[in-house]
């Protein structure tokens, strides 16, 4: 069975949701049984819903929002994506970008997510930042 573009993109948008939401049960649902969790990228990954749920439930008081920075880039199974994480702190919102690369199994469950979040990276930047082939 191949996986359409269609239905990357929908998990995307799921997966951004949920997290959004604050519901670990919500997000863990859209896992597969063994799927793999790393993040951030290059720490040791989580593996199955259990060791997942653990994880992004000691972050569901913390109120962040994720919005998806442009689409979602597809190829495959996988679908890449920018979003822009809007954390409260006492002193305000702080926001950075993180960069997802999630890969959809046969039965349209994430069956792995590698998660790249760059606080350093402004998403409130202008687009005069940007780099063109242009210059």
């Amino acid at each position: 069975m191949s996986i359409s573009r269609e239905t990357v993109v929908s998990v995307c948008d799921a997966y951004i949701a949920a997290m959004s939401a604050g519901d670990p049960e919500r997000t863990v649902e859209l896992f597969a049984p063994n799927a793999s969790h790393e993040e951030p990228i290059d720490t040791a990954a989580r593996h199955g819903r259990e060791e997942i749920f653990g994880f992004l439930d000691q972050y569901k008081e913390m109120g962040f929002t994720l919005t998806r920075l442009g689409p979602v880039t597809v190829v495959g199974n996988r679908g890449a994506f920018q979003a822009r994480v809007d954390i409260p702190t006492p002193d305000g919102i702080r926001s950075m970008t993180a960069t997802d690369l999630i890969t959809v199994d046969d039965d349209g469950l994430i069956s792995a997510i590698v998660v790249l979040p760059d606080a350093a990276a402004d998403p409130n930047r202008p687009p005069a930042d940007r780099v063109s082939s242009e210059q």
